[in-house]
């Protein structure tokens, strides 16, 4: 009778253990996993950071903390990690009561993209191990991955033929308001030119030095439609890898930019677009709108896009570079009408080593072959 007694009374206590662990142990309890801040680039490490916090006295002697990613970002030490469709981490702790803990994690991003995460899973054991609990947190983050720059050796002659474009085409004048500094006064500057404050210094005329402004930008067309049933993403993936490049170097020197493809954005579905404009928050939107096309949607025509920019485009002050593999007759045709609008236009053609070039001779367009690597 004792030991009746004595098991009941053991059952008894497990199950009040068991019915108070679990309607406490979530209690005060949050998880979050966030990405880092900054966006990172295509081939660099990056990281994310686990935050747990118990802020109660109950102690959690087991916590399982899971969380999946996709499958583009390689966690570096492979610990607790596997990979299917996506990449599934599960890490587990032993949390105090009224602790906090906080883990870094660094991971690869091995292709550019728009990366999201939408919840963390926890799991936990009841006191004596008998029983599992679980629950799901909502844990909303993104992270951008930016398509990487290409060679600058490779680069030099595209850039060279846009600055050509460019120079043979920009308006120059002074901008008053783009102070650049002040130098010895020679006379055929104006007297409105002086810097009075700084010849009282010296004892000497010194006139002040302005910047210059220009019309002239550039536009840059991406195609990554694939005219058969065969894709090419090695190919076009090297296309955004080259309109990222182009824009960086471009707003460098001040020249403004903007973008426009026949590729979905995946987050909205629609053509991406930008309109031309200049310094670091043209970058960096630039390469998000690249990171965020999906080549998984099909493609418009660009004949489309092209069509389209012809009927809103500056005309003159534009030079326009077209990224393409597509050399059918009918996108050519629709390049040449928008260079005859007056506008500097060249044609970087992405191909294969062995694919023929079949882009036809023009006064009009500059033409550069850029072989991709398989």
């Amino acid at each position: 009778m004792t030991i009746v007694v004595i098991l009941l009374g053991a059952f008894l206590i497990n199950y009040l253990l068991d019915a108070c662990f679990r309607s406490l142990w979530a209690k005060k309890l949050t998880v979050r996993v966030q990405f880092q801040d900054q966006p990172a680039m295509e081939g660099e490490e990056a990281r994310l950071t686990e935050t747990i916090a118990n802020e109660k006295r109950l102690f959690l002697p087991l916590l399982q903390v899971g969380f999946r990613v996709h499958r583009d970002l390689w966690f570096a030490d492979g610990e607790n990690t596997s990979v299917s469709d996506q990449c599934y981490k599960r890490d587990i702790f032993s949390v105090g009561g009224y602790q906090k803990i906080t883990r870094t994690i660094s991971f690869r991003c091995t292709h550019r993209g728009y990366y999201e995460m939408d919840k963390v899973e926890l799991v936990t054991r009841s006191p004596l191990m008998t029983r599992k609990y679980y629950e799901t947190l909502e844990n909303r983050d993104f992270f951008y991955v930016y398509p990487r720059l290409v060679d600058s050796d490779q680069m030099d002659i595209s850039f060279q033929k846009i600055m050509g474009s460019s120079l043979a085409r920009r308006n120059l004048y002074e901008d008053p308001f783009e102070f650049r500094g002040i130098r010895e006064y020679a006379p055929t500057d104006p007297l409105n030119k002086i810097n009075w404050k700084a010849a009282a210094r010296t004892g000497e005329l010194m006139v002040n030095l302005y910047g210059s402004t220009t019309a002239q930008e550039v536009i840059l067309m991406l195609d990554v439609e694939d005219e058969t049933i065969w894709k090419y993403d090695e190919i076009h993936e090297e296309e955004i890898r080259i309109a990222a490049s182009l824009a960086s170097r471009c707003i460098q020197e001040g020249i403004p930019v903007g973008f426009c493809t026949n590729g979905k954005d995946i987050l909205s579905g629609d053509l991406f677009s930008l309109k031309a404009g200049t310094g670091e928050q043209q970058v960096r939107l630039v390469n998000e709108g690249l990171s965020r096309i999906d080549l998984t949607q099909k493609a418009d025509p660009m004949e489309f896009v092209l069509d389209r920019e012809r009927v809103m485009g500056t005309g003159a002050a534009t030079t326009y570079v077209m990224i393409s593999k597509n050399q059918r007759p009918s996108c050519v045709e629709a390049f040449c009408r928008l260079a005859r609008e007056g506008s500097g236009c060249i044609w970087i053609a992405t191909l294969y080593a062995e694919m023929e070039w079949k882009l036809p001779h023009s006064e009009q367009i500059s033409w550069i072959r850029w072989e991709v690597e398989k």
